[in-house]
């Protein structure tokens, strides 16, 4: 369903927890009037609903498509597919977390329904669209790029199970794979060896070329971090995935430069922080970074017929990589 490109799109959020008041806000701000809030838990969608005058909490998904032109998935996982297909069917374009499905084979069959209805649907990969994201993809060190390093490092489990520590350290992968992928492309067809020490902990290494990758997932590793280095042969840059800032790393050999490279360091960390900050404060965007550039993106592309801002073969290609690390992890823990 398209609507005039002069418009305000109508916005429907399916799931009122975390992410799902994430969205709203992110929804408002991109430009969406938040018209429904789907969530079973009634109570719950309620108090999301009344953050936004035209918004109406509903328990199901059926009368919410009669008022939405695009709909936000922020359910559980497994609720994805039968959603998003219920979206889709309705003629509504899709904006979900991720990841988009359980499955390869149900984000094909999704990715396809979408095309076969000339709709739009968008997994959530924000980190691709923070400015920290966009200034090391911009600079000089991807042109000799060596090594790509993730840390990430989460408190989202904590109080959980053990299945809980895997179920969401995997949830995790589609960030740092969406940017391997954004990055070199050749990272989709690597080959990877994977570890899985404890519940909770993958550790991964992959070649691409001559670019290596590192991973680090872990749910007890304190303090939270999410950190990604590219080091190329003339600099290296420091992003940080939490604040969604980049600092610059120069890379000289002098025995002056290794002296002072510590205090040039904390000095490049601490300026791009401090105006990241600042931005962000002008801006009312106190977390999730990239969301809303996202969904920005996403809406003038459902009001221009445009390209989505992540493409299919792309969403796919990142959910193959996560499927294959997730059965690689899945059958360490068989053992």
């Amino acid at each position: 369903m398209m609507r005039p490109a002069d418009r305000t799109l109508r916005v429907a959020i399916v799931g009122a927890g975390l992410m799902g008041r994430w969205h709203a806000f992110s929804a408002a701000r991109a430009g969406g009037s938040i018209v429904a809030v789907v969530d079973p838990d009634q109570a719950r969608a309620r108090r999301l609903a009344s953050r936004s005058r035209a918004a109406r909490a509903f328990s199901t998904l059926d009368g919410a498509l009669e008022r939405a032109d695009v709909v936000h998935v922020c359910t559980p996982t497994a609720a994805h597919v039968a959603v998003i297909a219920q979206a889709l069917d309705a003629r509504r374009h899709v904006l979900v977390e991720k990841p988009l499905a359980p499955t390869v084979a149900e984000t094909i069959e999704l990715l396809d329904r979408a095309k076969s209805h000339a709709l739009l649907l968008c997994p959530v990969h924000q980190l691709l669209f923070q400015e920290g994201v966009h200034a090391a993809l911009s600079s000089e060190v991807l042109a000799g790029l060596r090594h790509v390093d993730f840390t990430i490092c989460s408190a989202g489990a904590q109080g959980t199970d053990d299945a809980a520590h895997d179920r969401i350290a995997m949830e995790i992968l589609p960030h740092p794979v969406s940017l391997l992928i954004r990055m070199q492309p050749a990272f989709a067809e690597a080959d990877w060896s994977v570890r899985h020490p404890r519940p909770g902990e993958i550790r991964a290494l992959a070649q691409a070329g001559d670019v290596t990758a590192t991973l680090l997932v872990s749910m007890s590793g304190r303090p939270p971090i999410h950190r990604m280095r590219l080091i190329g042969v003339r600099s290296a840059v420091d992003v940080d995935l939490f604040h969604g800032f980049a600092a610059t790393l120069a890379g000289g050999v002098s025995r002056r430069h290794k002296v002072a490279q510590p205090y040039l360091h904390a000095g490049a960390v601490l300026r791009a922080a401090t105006v990241n900050l600042a931005r962000r404060s002008l801006r009312r965007e106190p977390a999730y970074p990239g969301l809303r550039a996202l969904v920005g993106r996403f809406y003038a592309a459902v009001r221009t017929g445009g390209a989505p801002p992540i493409s299919a073969e792309e969403t796919l290609a990142v959910a193959r990589t996560c499927a294959r690390l997730s059965g690689m992890l899945t059958g360490q823990q068989t053992r």
